[in-house]
């Protein structure tokens, strides 16, 4: 029986189912420490592709041909969705979760935030008791992979819940989606991460967990003049978006083979990384863009 498709994403229904930088992160959310002083690299949603992630690090000069850390010290940003509908969820979470681990002894770093796959799975997860069901009936829909939730460990899932849900990193403020409705969750970077980590730290509380799920699956908030873009970096800082969780082929309608990088939009306020690599497109792994002047007046 097919499950049903998830309330709240406007993405569903198209969607099958089966140099040094001076930077101190919030220490609250588990990612205070060195900042590297080479290059930031950013990829979007890898969705589970975890062969194609692989050859695309190689590819980048990211790891070497054993997979190992090759960037020297490099910073490079996942912005979350590392699970569902690919193959093979977990073979991409423990790609980042490695790295991340070899990455400092080099110089070098690595970071995720948090996505919307990755709060609906350790709802999957998490979750039990009376209406708990409908969590993970929602993460099916959104193409949860069984094998990846039987072959979760809780190292995982620690992991995944101790994940930001907003960086801001050398001028680019990171989100995983395309929403403004990070606003719900606090007017501050440390704020929005602080009351994520409070709901993913209690199991019992269904209404938290079923509001977090929809807030961050909102999308196209900045599908405008740029203006929206513009009042929530005023907002959380930085001055350009950079975001994954909606896929540059189904928004643009873009054949996924032709995507050869992000998608800069909204008068180069945000930039899109989602180059759909669970449809076609290519596991993008990308400098952080320029930043357009500010505009006067």
């Amino acid at each position: 029986m097919t499950p049903p498709m998830p309330e709240g994403d406007p993405l569903a229904m198209t969607l099958e189912i089966d140099d040094t930088m001076d930077l101190t992160l919030d220490a609250t959310v588990g990612i205070n420490g060195p900042v590297p002083a080479g290059p930031v690299y950013v990829t979007g949603d890898v969705h589970g592709c975890a062969e194609q992630l692989q050859a695309s690090l190689f590819r980048s000069g990211i790891t070497d041909a054993d997979g190992e850390w090759a960037a020297g010290s490099a910073w490079l940003w996942f912005l979350g969705d590392l699970f569902d509908r690919g193959p093979d969820g977990i073979g991409v979470i423990d790609t980042v979760m490695r790295l991340q681990k070899q990455a400092p002894e080099h110089g070098g770093r690595v970071d995720c935030l948090l996505g919307n796959h990755e709060v609906m799975l350790l709802a999957s997860y998490r979750l039990t008791g009376p209406g708990a069901n409908k969590f993970q009936e929602r993460w099916l829909g959104n193409g949860g992979q069984p094998k990846d939730l039987r072959a979760l460990t809780e190292e995982h899932a620690q992991w995944l819940a101790s994940l930001p849900a907003m960086a801001l990193v050398d001028d680019h403020l990171l989100v995983h989606s395309d929403t403004i409705s990070y606003r719900e969750l606090g007017g501050d970077i440390a704020t929005v991460n602080a009351t994520v980590q409070a709901v993913l730290r209690e199991y019992t509380d269904l209404e938290a967990w079923d509001r977090l799920t929809h807030l961050v699956t909102a999308r196209f908030s900045f599908a405008d003049d740029g203006t929206n873009a513009l009042e929530f970096l005023a907002e959380y800082g930085g001055s350009q978006i950079v975001h994954g969780h909606s896929p540059i082929p189904l928004v643009f309608d873009i054949p996924a083979e032709d995507i050869t990088g992000p998608m800069i939009y909204a008068e180069g306020r945000a930039v899109n990384m989602d180059t759909g690599t669970f449809l076609g497109g290519p596991c993008l792994i990308s400098p952080l863009p320029s930043i357009p002047p500010r505009p006067q007046g």
